[in-house]
């Protein structure tokens, strides 16, 4: 009889337990590895999306690529979050915050869009929509959060413009 009652207390705490995990991975607050723009600098965020809205970059044609496929350097540039700052002309990049990129090349290489990224103070531009930019708009850290791929990809797609 006392294996019995031994039985239904462990399978009892056992439940209980599993309520309790249950119940915390229910909650609607997930840290995840969101971040945002805070102060010229990432922060981490909450990774909540809107109803209706999308967690994935829609891909999107670039001007640059010419045959309709996406061109790995512009989903580095959405994944990246440059597109909620930064428009690019027949893209679905349409930031009203930083300069328009459409034709960053003509001001300079790879070098210059390079250093533009990853020390974005060093040279401010004077073409944002709402007249010259703010120094510290742009996240400072680029150089150092972003994926050294992902940052080679976008300099080489926006020298490409």
């Amino acid at each position: 009889m006392r294996t019995r009652y031994r039985k239904l207390s462990v399978l009892s705490l056992l439940l209980g337990a599993l309520s309790l995990i249950a119940a915390a991975c229910a909650t609607e607050e997930h840290t995840g590895d969101c971040l945002a723009a805070e102060d010229g600098t990432f922060v981490a965020a909450l990774c909540e999306v809107p109803a209706g809205a999308t967690a994935e970059p829609t891909p999107t044609a670039s001007s640059s690529n010419g045959g309709g496929a996406v061109d790995p350097g512009f989903t580095a540039f959405r994944a990246s979050g440059c597109s909620g700052c930064h428009a690019i002309d027949g893209t679905s990049a349409s930031g009203q915050i930083g300069p328009n990129l459409t034709h960053i090349a003509d001001k300079g290489g790879a070098e210059f869009i390079m250093l533009s990224i990853v020390d974005p103070s060093a040279e401010i531009s004077q073409d944002c929509p709402a007249g010259p930019c703010a120094d510290g708009i742009m996240p400072q850290n680029f150089g150092a959060v972003l994926p050294a791929a992902d940052l080679g990809a976008i300099v080489e797609y926006l020298a490409g413009l």
